[in-house]
């Protein structure tokens, strides 16, 4: 009877065959993975909601000390960031954010450098214009295994993310581990530099110092054959939360990368609101 049922299309259709040990163990690792990125992304929302909700109640206090000095109620919005005169990567890469997405297309940004860098073929000439040799220019699929961060400034690099598997490792440009110093991410100190860490520095460095931003991130996919550049974000999502030592170091590479921005149209006398002696007029902000 029962060979006979199993002659039946609908019977056949039916039946399961059991994976092999090894898909089942696979299967296992990739969802234990997903699992482990899924409580990393919801650590980090929850990190970056409790930092907006400090940050912002700072600004209002910000507002309104500022705005007494001058007189006025409270201080515009636009004149309260960053006056406080203390380095901070986050709040500087921030600010400059909010400032590009007032554009009239908030992706291309008030330079136009998005639409450029949104380009593949665009971001490959770029690249290949500033020295890059074409075996790092190859179009390959962003590799799922690994992924390597370089946090440029305007030509200079202040640290080095490696992520693999949902968990991730920062260097110094001279390779050390620097701890674990962005509590929304899972840390990996088993986690190795790069084999072409110099190499990849040296490339995001010049790369970074022909765009008109105080920070980018340059995304590398490390393969076997060698390093090949996956995008330039001039607009990143992701603005790493990091420990109060490494906030004030990176914004003070951050300060100092907007300031050699600003220094050929400083000289050219194209600051619209520059003032003998190099000084910046207020103006009224919203």
């Amino acid at each position: 009877m029962n060979a006979v049922l199993r002659r039946l299309p609908w019977v056949r259709a039916r039946t399961v065959a059991t994976p092999p040990a090894s898909e089942s163990t696979d299967q296992a690792e990739r969802l234990a993975t997903a699992a482990e990125e899924i409580d990393s992304a919801q650590r980090e929302l929850e990190a970056l909601d409790a930092e907006r909700a400090e940050l912002i109640e700072e600004r209002r206090r910000l507002q309104r000390v500022l705005g007494e000095r001058v007189g006025k109620r409270i201080m515009s919005l636009a004149k309260v960031e960053k006056t406080n005169g203390t380095p901070s990567f986050l709040a500087g890469a921030r600010l400059l954010q909010r400032v590009h997405r007032r554009a009239d297309e908030p992706g291309r940004g008030l330079d136009g450098a998005g639409a450029i860098f949104e380009d593949r073929a665009r971001t490959k000439t770029f690249a290949h214009s500033h020295g890059l040799p074409a075996s790092v220019l190859t179009a390959v699929a962003p590799s799922s295994e690994a992924a390597v961060v370089v946090h440029a400034f305007h030509g200079e690099v202040g640290l080095v993310e490696v992520r693999h598997r949902g968990r991730t490792c920062h260097f110094d440009p001279a390779g050390a581990d620097v701890g674990d110093i962005r509590s929304t991410v899972a840390y990996d100190p088993e986690i190795p530099p790069p084999p072409a860490l110099s190499a990849l520095c040296a490339w995001s460095a010049t790369l970074s110092a022909h765009i008109s931003r105080p920070y980018v991130q340059v995304l590398w996919d490390a393969e076997e054959g060698g390093p090949v550049l996956r995008a330039i974000d001039v607009d990143p999502a992701r603005i790493p939360a990091l420990t109060p030592e490494w906030d004030r170091r990176l914004g003070d590479l951050f300060d100092s990368a907007h300031a050699r921005m600003l220094l050929q149209p400083y000289r050219a006398g194209a600051l619209a609101n520059r003032v003998p002696g190099g000084t910046f007029t207020s103006e009224d902000g919203r």
